[in-house]
């Protein structure tokens, strides 16, 4: 095994730098045709309040968005991502405190952008605060801010709200500048009602009741500067079962209640991949919570929100004393493989989406990595020649075979 690992590593090595040196000697290349949003404004933090409702199946926002504008910027208009979002109002306080309010909002439904216009110019070389209002839909397709429904232990037919970002839907939860390049700081508040639970990215810093008591506020710690597709929150019922790592980090399993001993083998998984990959790396989880939660309705296997998780529910949940050795080997997998991403795609991001393989490349090669270390017996790298390797083999044999990098030019070609 040990040798298998070094010759992968050296072939990755090699391939990298190889990649690595063509590219910097055609600088410019690898961006040319992308349709990104103008580099002129830059957005450093969002300040975000939801409030869902989860019988009208929609939802109320407002942001407020902290952006940084260049000398280059011209003209009185600001564009940003948009999709399926209707809008109330929209304005911006420059350092002077003066409002501009916008004159007219412009929707393009093809493009899923916004474009605010105001009655003056957008002053450059400053800083400036826009705040947006709008309304948006918890719809059933599995992408940006949605419903899932699921049968509770009562048999109650019940629905909770959940997040799936990537690659291009943080548009549908908020307008953003929904680019991976585009890091900023997220400071979330959720208004939803008092019976039920929700979380975020990062730990609670408050919850208070509203008039009436029936809807309760609960605003999060501020985010690590991130990528919009990496945000994701979640409201509904649930249990939850927990243990710390080494390192003081606190980790959650999130089931539906009444289930929550269904999440122990995840959660003893989760505990030992932190500590594996705060060894192997080098740098410890930077975050001070984990949470996992298994979603009724998705429609990848995992999603690996920055310290929340999400996952396929048969891919997170299982009976230790029941499930087969394939149903234990596919939870751990998929774990440590989302995990391996907390680092290697959150912490460190892709500029552009034409660089995903290397993402999810890393992240396949660290999920046999960390399970080899929990469980041994499971022999992950004799399955890994045999599978992982085999697989990749056939593919490259076929004629349809292509470069291992391919130029992307718009998001929806991920």
């Amino acid at each position: 095994v040990p040798n298998i690992t070094a010759s992968l590593l050296l072939t990755s090595h090699s391939f990298l730098s190889q990649e690595a040196s063509a590219m910097t000697s055609t600088p410019g290349n690898k961006a040319e045709g992308r349709v990104l949003l103008p580099s002129t404004i830059i957005p450093n933090r969002y300040d975000l309040v939801v409030t869902p409702d989860l019988e009208a199946f929609t939802f109320k926002g407002e942001v407020k968005i902290d952006l940084d504008i260049s000398a280059d910027v011209t003209g009185n208009q600001i564009t940003m991502h948009a999709k399926e979002l209707c809008f109330i109002s929209a304005s911006f306080v420059d350092l002077t405190g003066v409002v501009q309010a916008a004159e007219e909002i412009r929707v393009n439904t093809k493009d899923t952008t916004v474009t605010f216009v105001f009655d003056s110019q957008i002053p450059a070389m400053s800083k400036i605060s826009l705040t947006i209002e709008y309304t948006g839909f918890l719809n059933n397709q599995m992408a940006g801010f949605y419903r899932s429904s699921y049968t509770d232990i009562h048999g109650e037919s019940k629905v909770m709200a959940s997040t799936q970002f990537e690659s291009l839907d943080a548009r549908r939860a908020f307008p953003c500048w929904d680019e991976p390049a585009r890091k900023a700081v997220f400071g979330v508040t959720l208004i939803v009602p008092a019976k039920l639970h929700a979380f975020s990215n990062m730990p609670e810093t408050s919850c208070k009741s509203l008039p009436g008591g029936k809807l309760k506020e609960l605003s999060f710690l501020d985010s690590p500067k991130m990528s919009s597709y990496l945000l994701a929150f979640c409201v509904g019922e649930f249990d939850f079962i927990q243990a710390q790592t080494n390192n003081g980090v606190m980790v959650r399993v999130y089931t539906p209640p009444g289930k929550s001993s269904s999440g122990t083998f995840a959660l003893d998984c989760a505990v030992k991949s932190l500590d594996a990959y705060d060894e192997f790396f080098g740098i410890h989880y930077p975050l001070p919570k984990l949470d996992m939660v298994g979603i009724p309705e998705f429609a990848a296997g995992a999603m690996e929100n920055w310290g929340l998780v999400t996952y396929r529910e048969v891919d997170l949940l299982i009976d230790p004393t029941k499930a087969s050795s394939n149903q234990k080997q596919r939870v751990c997998t998929v774990v440590t493989h989302e995990l391996a991403h907390q680092w290697f795609g959150n912490l460190v991001t892709m500029e552009w989406w034409d660089d995903l393989w290397l993402n999810e490349g890393f992240a396949s090669w660290a999920e046999n990595f960390a399970a080899d270390l929990i469980h041994p017996e499971y022999e992950m790298w004799d399955q890994f020649t045999t599978g992982h390797l085999s697989a990749a083999l056939r593919l490259d044999a076929l004629k349809s075979s292509h470069p291992i990098q391919v130029a992307i030019h718009r998001a929806e070609e991920v």
